[in-house]
């Protein structure tokens, strides 16, 4: 294997045409810089230089090998400084779940955008997944980081949670249904409507939380039919096929026939969460995790609890 050192002697003598002033470049006396470029030729098989006691001029052969000695140089120093990068958490990857209705929040476009701006050479692996899906993925090491729903504490069993962000929830109702007109509803006022919901088993934190609400408001839910997208649940409600409650940020997507009508029960709120690995987080995950902390703030409602 080519020495590195000598590629650079070689490549200093190439530029200086001079062994005196290569050697005092390299802050290197005289004859062991010729030494070292004789081993180098000795170990390549060419003569790199024509030397005589007026001039020291490139071979053909060293003409040709002078760039590739540069990129063999480059290429070290490339890789070194990633890996400097990498054992400061400023290189790496990231694999970053998230709900289908997450992206519809304004915190988790600022969040995205802003971390890749401040560490534009850790790569963003970008995941959809149902907020319990995440958290197991979590555990298994499938993903590092998650952005979803709050579940109960139970579900981040091995994980550590930060609250983001504090979502108001809302009812979908069609347009051509009563309730549409409303100023505000009450969650009992939906007793008597079909819900869409996500698939059963499918983990949404949202269906637990419309569950819960309903259980508090003295009904269970009559199950309507299922997606396990955000904006397909927002199409059936337009058909006349039931009625979602989501995150306020979901009535961003404006769909003919869907009305969104504030719900006036104290908790028909949710909270956005970040959820990572306490042990084996990656230094880039780290940084990530860090970064939120230190640049990300929120104003959280006072009916939240934040970590």
């Amino acid at each position: 294997m080519i020495d590195l050192r000598r590629l650079r002697y070689f490549i200093v003598v190439a530029e200086e045409l001079h062994f005196g002033k290569a050697a005092q470049r390299l802050h290197l006396a005289q004859p062991p810089l010729t030494r070292h470029i004789s081993a180098l030729e000795g170990e390549l098989g060419l003569r790199l230089f024509d030397r005589s006691t007026r001039s020291v001029k490139l071979t053909a052969e060293g003409e040709l090998f002078l760039p590739h000695a540069r990129d063999v140089l480059d290429a070290v120093h490339r890789a070194e400084a990633a890996s400097q990068r990498a054992a400061l958490g400023k290189e790496g990857k990231v694999a970053l779940g998230y709900t289908s209705s997450v992206p519809l929040c304004d915190a988790f476009g600022t969040l995205i955008r802003n971390f890749a701006r401040s560490f534009p050479d850790i790569e963003l692996s970008l995941v959809e997944a149902s907020s319990a899906q995440q958290s197991r993925s979590i555990k298994e090491g499938l993903l590092d980081i998650g952005i979803g729903w709050k579940n109960s504490i139970d579900d981040y069993e091995g994980c550590r949670v930060k609250t983001i962000a504090a979502e108001t929830l809302v009812v979908a109702v069609s347009e051509e249904c009563g309730l549409a007109d409303e100023a505000s509803l009450s969650v009992d006022r939906l007793a008597d409507e079909p819900f869409v919901l996500f698939p059963p088993g499918y983990g949404s934190t949202l269906d637990r939380k419309a569950f819960d609400l309903c259980a508090a408001a003295g009904f269970t839910p009559r199950r309507g039919p299922s997606a396990s997208q955000m904006t397909t649940m927002i199409a059936l409600v337009a058909a006349g096929r039931g009625v979602a409650i989501v995150p306020s940020a979901v009535s961003t997507l404006r769909k003919p026939g869907v009305a969104y009508v504030p719900l006036i029960d104290d908790s028909a709120l949710i909270e956005l969460v970040l959820m990572w690995r306490e042990a084996g987080l990656s230094l880039a995950a780290r940084s990530f995790v860090e970064w939120h902390k230190a640049h990300v703030t929120q104003r959280i409602e006072s009916a939240v609890g934040v970590e």
